[in-house]
């Protein structure tokens, strides 16, 4: 499992490094981001936010989470059919993605050997991975039908 306090100061030293402002919004953002586990949608990181910071508007958590994206501190989810999440845990991981509940759980384990097989047998050479299973948690499985 991660360790969320050293996502947390990764995150914080690279915006410092270059120069960017910690505000108290960005900071709030940044401890969510870095302690939620179940990868955020802007809706949510709102919602958290505004349960101690009741003026935090909605630009300023689109604008933040587009800086992290763009700063290549955090990975952006993209899905069709429900809110886009955010993903603080920047190690390749496999996403596991229940199309019933919409939770997203991180399967950790070492997967540095996927890419170097797939050029080798197609010459093909990745420059960012994204991995996802799709189907159903063992939660919504157990659930009666």
């Amino acid at each position: 499992m991660a360790d969320r306090k050293k996502i947390k100061q990764r995150i914080i030293d690279a915006l410092r490094m270059k120069g960017f402002k910690l505000t108290t919004q960005r900071m709030e953002i940044i401890d969510i981001l870095a302690n939620e586990v179940d990868h955020p949608s802007a809706q949510f990181l709102l919602n958290k936010v505004r349960q101690r910071m009741p003026r935090v508007s909605a630009s300023t958590i689109y604008y933040t989470l587009g800086l992290l994206k763009r700063e290549g501190l955090i990975k952006e989810l993209e899905f069709y059919n429900m809110e886009n999440r955010y993903d603080s845990w920047m190690i390749d991981h496999i996403d596991l993605i229940c199309e019933q509940c919409g939770t997203i759980e991180n399967y950790e384990r070492d997967l540095s050997g996927i890419p170097a097989k797939i050029e080798n047998e197609t010459g093909f050479k990745a420059h960012k991975l994204r991995y996802e299973y799709y189907g159903t948690c063992r939660k919504c499985g157990q659930k009666k039908v």
